[in-house]
C-alpha cells in the first residue's frame, strides 16, 4: 500500500510540474517539462495609399492558410494577425467611399512577419506579375497560388523600369510591396505615387485603364512593353484624347515615303526635319497644319490619324501613327488584311494573314475573285525582321519586298502599315470579333477615298444603327446626310471585318440604292474600306469623331 501511495503522489507531481520546479524539496532528480506551444500568428502590416492615404479603407487579407479584415487607420496603416495563417497572401483595400479599390501581395511561404503595401503602383505589379486583371487575380487565388519573392522582385524590376521609361522618376521606390511609404508626405515612396497620379491625369487615361494595359503586354519584350506604355502615358491635347505628345511615323498612301514627325499635343506644335509647324484646331481632333500646303489631321481614338493636302490627281494622303519599338515576336498572331495599290493584286484587296513568333509569314487566305471566292495561298511566304530605322522588313529571297511599321494599342491588339515594293500599301489588323451595337448607337466620321481619280474631299456623316440580328450579325444603319440606310455583317467575311454587298444599300423610302460592296476593317477608331469587287480598287477611310 505504502508503494501504491508513493506512485500516487509522483503523478501528482507530474501534473504541477508546469508551475513547480520539484516536487517533495529541493532535489534535483526531477525537472520540470517545457509548456506547450501556443497557436502562431501570421502578423501583416502596411499603408494604403494613393498619394492621400486611404484612410478607414476596409483591408481584406486572404492567405494560403488564413484570412481576415481590418480598417485602416486615418494615416492609412494597417496592421493584420491570421491566427495559424501563411503565406503567400493577396489582399484588398477598399475605400471608405467604395471608389477606389487597389490590391496588393505578399509573397513567400512560412508565417513570418510581413509588409505588404496596397498602392497604385501594387496594383500595377499584380498585373505584371499575373498577366490579368489584379481583381479577377485576387478572386481566382487559392491555396495551392504560388507567389515567389523571385516573380515578384523581377515584375517589380520590369514594371519600375518600364514606368522611368515613360518619363515618371521611380527611383525613390526600392521596394513597392514591402517599402517605408508615410501616405500625403509627397516624399520618397509617396512622392513617386503623386508623379504617377499627375501622370495619368496629364495623359488623360485611369490607373484601371494603365493597369489594363500592363497586363495586357505583361509578357511582352522589354522594347514593346515600354514602348505601348510610354504612348499611354504620354501626354494628350486637352480636347482630343488620341493626340498625344511624342513621336509620330508617317507614312505616304501614294509614294510609300515614310518620316518621323515630333508632336507637342500641349503646345499644338508639330515638327518636321527639323522645322516647326503650328496646329490650329478647327474642331475636336480634327486640325490644319501651317506648312506649305495647309496639312489637314484628322485623329482617331486610338492615336493613329490621317494627314491630307490638297485633291484629286495631285492630293496627298497619308496614315500617321505612334512610333513604338516593337519586337518581331510581339506581332505573332492571326490578322485581317486590306491594300489598296496601283497594281492590279494577285492577292485581292482583302484577305487574312498569320505571323509566327519569329516573324514567319505562315497561313494567309486570299481573296482576288471577291467575298466568297477566298483560298489559302500556296506560296512560300517572306517573315518580319527588325529594322535598326524602325519597324521591320518583310524578307523574301534575302530581299526586303516591303517596309513595315506596327503600332500596339493598350489592350494588345496589332495594327501593320506596309508599303510594298509595286507601291501597293497594305495594312492588317489583328483579328478581334467585333461587337454588334446596340440600336439607335449613333456614330459621327470623317471619310474620304483614294482612288485612280485621286483624293476625294473629306465628308462628314452620322449614322444611327436602327436594327440588329443577332442570328446573322447583321446590322442595318441610317444616314444623317440623306437619309439613306445600309446593311452590314459583323465578322464577315472574316473574323475582325464587316461586309456590305453590292447595293446592300436602300432609300430612306425603302426604295433600291446603288451603293458599292466592300469589305470595312476597323481598328482603334479607324476604318480601312476597300471594295469586295475584284474590277474595282479604292481604299476609303473613315474616322471617329469624338
Amino acid at each position: 500500500m505504502k508503494r501504491s501511495i508513493a506512485k500516487f503522489a509522483n503523478l501528482s507531481c507530474l501534473a504541477t510540474a508546469a508551475v513547480l520546479t520539484a516536487c517533495g524539496g529541493g532535489g534535483d532528480d526531477f525537472t520540470a517539462s517545457a509548456p506547450l506551444a501556443g497557436p502562431s500568428s501570421l502578423n501583416i502590416s502596411g499603408t494604403a495609399a494613393i498619394g492621400a492615404a486611404l484612410a478607414h479603407a476596409s483591408v481584406h487579407v486572404t492567405c494560403s492558410a488564413g484570412a481576415a479584415t481590418v480598417t485602416s487607420d486615418a494615416n492609412g496603416v494597417f496592421t493584420v494577425s491570421i491566427t495559424d495563417g501563411a503565406l503567400p497572401c493577396v489582399l484588398t483595400a477598399v475605400s471608405s467611399d467604395g471608389a477606389t479599390e487597389l490590391h496588393s501581395v505578399a509573397s513567400g511561404t512560412g508565417s513570418g512577419d510581413t509588409t505588404a503595401n496596397i498602392t497604385p503602383l501594387s496594383e500595377l505589379l499584380v498585373a505584371k506579375l499575373a498577366g490579368v486583371d489584379p481583381k479577377a487575380f485576387v478572386s481566382g487565388f487559392g491555396s495551392t497560388t504560388v507567389i515567389s519573392d523571385a516573380n515578384v522582385t523581377a515584375a517589380q524590376t520590369a514594371l519600375l523600369e518600364t514606368l522611368a521609361a515613360a518619363g515618371i522618376d521611380t527611383s525613390h521606390v526600392g521596394d513597392i510591396v514591402g517599402g517605408a511609404i508615410t501616405a500625403g508626405s509627397g516624399a520618397g515612396y509617396d512622392g513617386v505615387l503623386d508623379k504617377l497620379k499627375t501622370a495619368l491625369e496629364t495623359a488623360g487615361v485611369t490607373l484601371a485603364e494603365l493597369t489594363t494595359t500592363v497586363s495586357m503586354n505583361s509578357t511582352a519584350g522589354g522594347d514593346t512593353g515600354s514602348s505601348v506604355i510610354k504612348t499611354v502615358l504620354a501626354p494628350v491635347a486637352s480636347d482630343c484624347v488620341g493626340l498625344k505628345s511624342g513621336v509620330l511615323r508617317v507614312l505616304d498612301f501614294s509614294t510609300g515615303e515614310n518620316g518621323l514627325v515630333l508632336v507637342d499635343a500641349a503646345k499644338l506644335t508639330v515638327t518636321s526635319e527639323g522645322v516647326t509647324y503650328t496646329m490650329t484646331k478647327k474642331a475636336a481632333c480634327d486640325y490644319t497644319v501651317n506648312d506649305d500646303v495647309t496639312t489637314r489631321v484628322l485623329v482617331a481614338p486610338s492615336g493613329l490619324a490621317v494627314l491630307l493636302s490638297g485633291s484629286g490627281a495631285t492630293g496627298v494622303a497619308g496614315i500617321a501613327i505612334p512610333e513604338q519599338k516593337l519586337d518581331v515576336a510581339t506581332m505573332a498572331g492571326a490578322y485581317d488584311r486590306v491594300q489598296y495599290g496601283a497594281v492590279d493584286p494577285e492577292a485581292g484587296d482583302f484577305g487574312t494573314a498569320i505571323f509566327a513568333a519569329d516573324g514567319q509569314n505562315g497561313l494567309s487566305v486570299n481573296c482576288p475573285l471577291g467575298v466568297g471566292n477566298c483560298a489559302e495561298d500556296p506560296l512560300p511566304k517572306g517573315k518580319l525582321v527588325a529594322n535598326v530605322d524602325g519597324g521591320f522588313d518583310y524578307m523574301e529571297n534575302g530581299a526586303s519586298q516591303a517596309r513595315v511599321f506596327g503600332f500596339r494599342n493598350p489592350s494588345g491588339r496589332n495594327f501593320m502599315i506596309a508599303r510594298a515594293a509595286d507601291g501597293t500599301v497594305i495594312m492588317l489588323a489583328g483579328k478581334d470579333n467585333l461587337a454588334l451595337p446596340a440600336v439607335g448607337r449613333v456614330s459621327s466620321f470623317w471619310q474620304f477615298t483614294v482612288s485612280n481619280a485621286g483624293l476625294s474631299a473629306v465628308t462628314s456623316d452620322t449614322n444611327t444603327t436602327t436594327a440588329v440580328d443577332t442570328a446573322t450579325g447583321s446590322v442595318t444603319r441610317q444616314f444623317a446626310s440623306d437619309s439613306h440606310f445600309d446593311t452590314v455583317g459583323f465578322n464577315a467575311p472574316f473574323a475582325g471585318t464587316r461586309y456590305r454587298a453590292t447595293n446592300g444599300c436602300a432609300t430612306a423610302a425603302g426604295g433600291d440604292l446603288a451603293c458599292n460592296g466592300v469589305v470595312q476593317m476597323p481598328f482603334g477608331g479607324l476604318v480601312m474600306i476597300v471594295s469586295s469587287v475584284p474590277t474595282r480598287h479604292f481604299l476609303s477611310v473613315a474616322i471617329d469623331k469624338p
